[in-house]
């Protein structure tokens, strides 16, 4: 018995080993070739380390240049603001709507939660055009104020769903105990339910920051010039230059950098929230 636990703990620890390589690779090559010169990049050595790291790469991708015509700064900008406003929104209102949802047994709190199901499946070109007439109604079309509306109805029913699975974990004893003392429903809610969910609402802000962060069928649809967000201004690089494969790596860096800053900030109730909402739901 204990031969084969030990045959079982080094085939998991090779497979670890190998996804872990698996997943460090590409960004290794990444960062490898966003510190090299074009001359470099064209010997096709992706692993080989460079001559002397070139600082400047990331400076001409966040200002553009010469051989870069497409700053990411802007386009970070904009990304940052949509993306942390859609994040906060969908967050409070998720977390109101799943609280809704986990608390009230009635027939139409029913039919509401099957709505909402379907729409988490909904494909984004299935609601491209009501998004777009809702913004243009009102007066929304082409500005943040339009993309942030759009992100989040689209996500508002992913949050409340996770919100809501989380709260029905959640003992009815600290609810009762608190309107024994006096408490409103709103105030039971906000002091007693939100701030033993922080590890929910961690999860959901960073699965809710990284679709909006990373989405681009509607922000290739929606933006223009002065909205552009980083995926798009990512799919404009190609073919703008002579494929300066450097400076795309350094810019592909840059757009990651702050979600993975985000990530790192809540991270550690990250694996809390959805373990406790996957046990509890």
């Amino acid at each position: 018995m204990k031969s084969k636990s030990t045959t079982l703990k080094i085939i998991v620890f090779i497979v670890l080993v190998m996804l872990t390589c698996a997943y460090i690779l590409p960004i290794y090559v990444m960062i490898n070739n966003s510190l090299k010169t074009l001359p470099e990049i064209t010997q096709r050595t992706y692993l080989a380390f460079p001559a002397l790291p070139q600082i400047q790469n990331y400076t001409d991708a966040l200002f553009g240049s010469r051989n870069f015509l497409i700053p990411m700064l802007r386009p970070i900008i904009n990304s940052t603001i949509i993306t942390v406003a859609v994040t906060a929104l969908a967050a409070f209102f998720g977390s109101l709507g799943g609280y809704y949802l986990s608390r009230a047994k009635s027939t139409f709190t029913r039919v509401i939660f099957i709505l909402v199901g379907i729409a988490l499946y909904l494909p984004y070109q299935a609601v491209i055009i009501p998004l777009t007439t809702i913004t243009a109604k009102f007066g929304l079309i082409n500005s943040h104020l339009g993309l942030i509306l759009c992100y989040l109805i689209i996500n508002l029913p992913l949050a409340s769903v996770l919100m809501g699975t989380f709260f029905l974990g959640i003992p009815r004893e600290l609810e009762e105990a608190a309107e024994v003392d006096g408490a409103s429903r709103v105030q039971t809610f906000f002091l007693i339910v939100s701030p033993i969910s922080l590890p929910a609402y961690a999860s959901v802000s960073i699965i809710i920051f990284t679709q909006v962060w990373n989405e681009f069928f509607i922000a290739l649809t929606l933006v223009t010039p002065k909205t552009q967000t980083v995926q798009v201004a990512m799919a404009m690089t190609q073919g703008s230059t002579i494929s300066p494969y450097n400076l795309q790596m350094a810019a592909s860096l840059l757009t990651v950098s702050v979600p993975l800053v985000f990530f790192l900030l809540l991270g550690r109730y990250f694996i809390r929230g959805l373990l406790a909402g996957a046990l509890k739901g």
